[in-house]
């Protein structure tokens, strides 16, 4: 959030708005009742947007605080898609995925910009977290020491591993490979097993200590988080290391076939096809494991996302409340940005939530749509405001793909090849499941409306751009993760661990076995144990590393969103030249009247200059930008002007309707190419001028000449 708030703030005053942040300058600055009655006749799509910026430009009316909203609301989507990082998967994957959204430059172009994308872009990535919350009422951060926690859990089908410091209680007992198979068999007391199965029993599976347990208990992509090995339920095998509950002296190990006799710290084998009792609890201390399910299915109360009684059903409701407001006030900054509804119901899909998740997301998207619906019908009306829009082409799917992912090609590729190793290889599946749709759905469903109804453009896909860095610190997750494990078993199996096992034998035979089990736990873990403990922050570094690397890449794209000429014009140099070109008194005409915009955002270099089409002016007219007269009483009132000023649309389907009324009375003499616009001067055809000096000697005026 740091990042991007500095990213926001760098260049913030870029001395000039474009057109469309003239709009939005105009529009707050009018009064209420103006606003009002402007909305129904154009722009209804940004009327709550405009309300907020009247109350904030009525602090400070600057082009600077104008744009504060966007930066703020582009840190919090910053920290929102960090949230969901981590929620979905662990810290370091919601660490990077949250910089990489900051260090996008499409990102930092909007957070910039006095429109109301930045907020609908922190708007829809707060539903999806609350969409994710909601599922998953108990979740948390997977800490990358324990693994993934709830919904992060890595495979469903996977059989349960037991971490290596914790031995792994089970109905058959075994003798670790690193002891003599005679001899008593002694539990250290940082072990919670009491003998019933071994670390490295035929068959068991192994986890390192920096993953936890993916064990079939984990459910669905969603399912929520279960309490961490040490404080989940009591198992009845466990000792803890304060409490030394064995018997004095050595226990005799049974021999084969023998049943060992039942006693407080065993539970009898009761066999693989028999039913377990009602309300027992899981025998494995490892989060995930498989008999864990037996419990949950005898626990009362609602399940987890539900609505029924009791304060979690009340929490549930509340959160689907919240997720309701939320995505109707994001819609109604931009209705567009429903249809993020449409990528969270295929996020619903792919994790195969309980019936009542789907009753309560129901309920408030339809909420949220008969919020929006009214605005939507009022849009219809306005439509023709983008009939300068033209059907999209697959080529302008394909851009848009560039800005979330790039925009320049080496980053552009190393971004899709991370997000399709997280999409085929994938690790967090509930991170898949919410990011994949966020990021395809609305813009497939766009483009094919623009393909009936022309409306496609990247800016109003702002808000589903949150899915590609995730969807990429995924797939650098993964990639990491398979070159932790490989210099993990490196480490593992090579000279130290020969070493360690022959020093581990030396000093079983040798002492005492109270030592014997404290050096061999020191020393057997300790190559493992020192690759865990400092892969994680040098892989994360690693990962913030090449985040900057990629910034500084692209540091040439940052620098050009600073600058005037990257929007589409610059109204303040538009003013300051047409200011510098034109006499006080001299008539003026914009054709079309949206044109006015400079006038409006720049009115001083402009304010010597008679409007003399304008008939009758935007707040009062109820228009943006003013109702002109007719050519006949344009004509009427240009009697008795020897020459006047075309400001006119530099736009190829633009038709100048005022330049023709003028053609008859005066001739062109003057035309002057600006960006965005034409400034043309016409002279009167007929005598010489007052003084004998003809229209013909017109020069640029300037306050230093001398008439």
């Amino acid at each position: 959030m740091a990042v991007m708030l500095c990213l926001g703030l760098w260049g913030l005053d870029r001395g000039t708005m474009w057109r469309d942040e003239a709009a939005t300058y105009q529009m707050a600055r009018r009064t209420l009742p103006q606003i009002r009655e402007t909305l129904g006749t154009v722009d209804a799509v940004h009327g709550l947007y405009y309300l907020l910026m009247h109350l904030v430009l009525a602090l400070r009316p600057s082009e600077v605080t104008m744009r504060l909203p966007s930066v703020l609301a582009a840190v919090a989507a910053t920290g929102l898609v960090a949230a969901l990082g981590c929620r979905l998967a662990r810290p370091r994957v919601g660490l990077w995925a949250g910089l990489l959204y900051a260090v996008t430059p499409v990102v930092t172009h909007y957070a910039q910009e006095g429109r109301s994308y930045a907020l609908v872009a922190a708007g829809a990535a707060g539903a999806t977290y609350l969409l994710a919350g909601a599922i998953a009422p108990g979740s948390a951060c997977a800490s990358p020491d324990r693994g993934a926690s709830g919904p992060a859990c890595r495979d469903a089908r996977a059989p349960a591993r037991t971490p290596p410091d914790r031995g792994a209680s089970g109905p058959a007992s075994c003798t670790p490979p690193d002891r003599g198979a005679s001899g008593p068999v002694r539990t250290p007391p940082d072990r919670g097993a009491s003998g019933q199965a071994c670390r490295d029993a035929p068959g068991s599976a192994r986890t390192s200590p920096d993953r936890g347990a993916p064990g079939s208990a984990c459910g669905d992509a969603l399912s929520p988080a279960r309490p961490l090995p040490d404080r989940g339920a009591p198992s009845p095998v466990r000792t803890p290391p304060d409490r030394d509950a064995r018997p004095p002296g050595p226990a005799a190990t049974p021999g084969p076939g023998a049943t060992p006799a039942p006693g407080p710290d065993t539970v009898p084998d009761a066999g693989p096809d028999a039913a377990p009792e009602p309300g027992a609890r899981s025998a494995v201390p490892v989060r995930g494991a498989a008999p864990r399910s037996a419990r949950a299915t005898s626990a009362p109360g609602p399940a987890p996302g539900s609505a029924g009684p009791g304060p979690r059903g009340r929490t549930a409701g509340w959160r689907w409340a919240a997720y309701g407001s939320v995505v109707a006030v994001t819609a109604l900054l931009h209705v567009f940005a429903v249809l993020m509804l449409a990528a969270h119901a295929l996020t619903l899909c792919l994790a195969r939530p309980p019936r009542r998740v789907w009753r309560g997301w129901g309920t408030a998207a339809a909420g949220a749509v008969a919020a929006v619906l009214p605005l939507a019908a009022l849009a219809r009306r306005q439509s023709a405001q983008l009939a300068w829009m033209r059907h999209p082409t697959p080529g302008r799917l394909w851009a848009a793909a560039e800005d979330f992912a790039g925009p320049s090609a080496l980053v552009l590729a190393v971004s899709l090849l991370l997000i399709v190793v997280a999409v085929a290889r994938s690790r967090w599946r509930s991170l898949t499941a919410v990011a994949l749709p966020l990021v395809c759905v609305p813009p497939v469903l766009l483009f094919a409306l623009a393909l009936y109804r022309p409306c496609f453009h990247e800016r109003y896909l702002l808000f589903a751009l949150a899915g590609a860095p995730l969807l990429a610190a995924a797939g650098a997750d993964r990639l990491a993760d398979a070159v932790t494990d490989r210099l993990v078993g490196a480490v593992k199996n090579g000279p130290t661990g020969v070493v360690t096992d022959r020093l581990v034998g030396t000093v079983k035979n040798r002492s005492a076995d109270a030592v014997t089990d404290r050096l061999v736990g020191a020393v057997k873990n300790r190559p493992a144990g020192v690759v865990t403990d400092r892969h994680r922050a040098l892989v994360a570094a690693a990962g913030v590393l090449a985040v900057g690397g990629a910034f500084v890449w692209q540091l040439p794209l940052h620098q050009w969103e600073r600058q005037p000429l990257s929007r589409q014009d610059d109204l303040a140099a538009l003013a300051a030249t047409l200011g510098r070109l034109t006499r006080p008194g001299e008539p003026v005409l914009y054709d079309p009247p949206k044109e006015r915009r400079i006038a409006i955002a720049y009115p001083r270099p402009l304010a010597g200059l008679r409007d003399i089409a304008l008939k009758t002016p935007g707040p009062v007219s109820g228009t943006l930008y003013g109702i002109d007269v007719g050519p006949a009483e344009l004509l009427r009132r240009l009697d008795g002007a020897r020459s006047a000023w075309l400001i006119a649309a530099d736009e190829p389907e633009a038709h100048p309707a005022k330049a023709a009324t003028l053609t008859g009375p005066f001739r062109l003499a003057y035309a002057l190419c600006l960006p965005g616009v034409r400034l043309e001067r016409y002279v009167r055809v007929g005598p010489e001028g007052p003084g004998g000096v003809t229209d013909d000697h017109w020069r640029p005026w300037s306050p230093n000449s001398v008439p």
